[in-house]
């Protein structure tokens, strides 16, 4: 770690033998690898993807994220055939990134293109990556099997004051669904000490001033408050969106079983 790189080959259970190396920005804390990829985290320059090459024996950069920050942890997130990167910084937001060469914003695959951004409200300092239950819990629903078939995996995340929270893909209906109910709340609610929940959730960052925001994660903590309302304001909040409280809370039943792994 630190400046440099280096990757060692374990020769004969007995001697590690350098077979790569290269050097980063600033000063490297984190590393996850998956297959042949490795994402690290640098102190000051966010997260770069770097790939072996096991043939030519190199370590080579593929992209970055082109702007500073002070990140605390990094991780993957899994949705199928689709991969994702997730990185956490000083500021206590959690940020998700892609490799999307064929974006003007990406430079030709030279930078991530940022895909989602989420106000946590504490430091995240660790990710873990577990696949989602399908087969072993009862009750899921076929539907649910065949979009969770093709391994989508929950990402957890633990903080410095001791909590835990958890990023998991959701097929498009459903977000779609959620978003709108999510949308609602925050207007027909009464807030917390007069705090707005879409303020709080936002991106919050001391040095970037002109940022495009990505809404694609949704506040779980927000839309599991729909739980706790009478009947009545679940039918209204429901009927505004198009749908029944009987389906939402289908929704939230179905996140609930893929991810109850503790």
């Amino acid at each position: 770690m630190g400046q440099k790189i280096f990757m060692w080959h374990f020769k004969d259970n007995k001697d590690l033998v350098g077979v790569a190396f290269i050097d980063s920005e600033v000063y490297v804390h984190s590393a996850c690898a998956i297959k042949n990829f490795i994402l690290i985290a640098d102190v000051t320059k966010s997260i770069q993807l770097l790939r072996y090459q096991e043939r030519l024996k190199t370590l080579s950069l593929i992209s970055k994220d082109p702007f500073p920050a002070n990140t605390y942890a990094c991780g993957y997130v899994v949705d199928g055939t689709q991969m994702g990167f997730i990185a956490s910084d000083s500021e206590k937001n959690i940020v998700l990134y892609q490799y999307q060469p064929e974006l003007p914003e990406s430079k030709g695959g030279q930078y991530l293109t940022q895909r989602a951004e989420f106000n946590v409200g504490s430091h995240v300092n660790t990710f873990l990556r577990v696949r989602c239950r399908t087969s072993t819990v009862p009750g899921v629903p076929q539907e649910m099997r065949e979009l969770l078939k093709d391994r989508r995996h929950v990402t957890f995340f633990g903080t410095l004051d001791g909590g835990v929270g958890m990023v998991v893909p959701l097929p498009e209906k459903t977000f779609r669904r959620l978003h709108m109910l999510q949308a609602r709340l925050v207007q027909g609610l009464p807030h917390l000490a007069g705090l707005n929940p879409r303020a709080f959730r936002s991106y919050k960052c001391r040095t970037r001033f002109l940022f495009s925001s990505q809404k694609n994660m949704l506040d779980g903590e927000l839309l599991w408050s729909f739980l706790q309302l009478s009947s009545k304001k679940k039918a209204d909040f429901a009927k505004q969106i198009g749908t029944s409280p009987a389906q939402l809370m289908e929704d939230m039943k179905d996140i609930d079983k893929i991810t109850s792994h503790f």
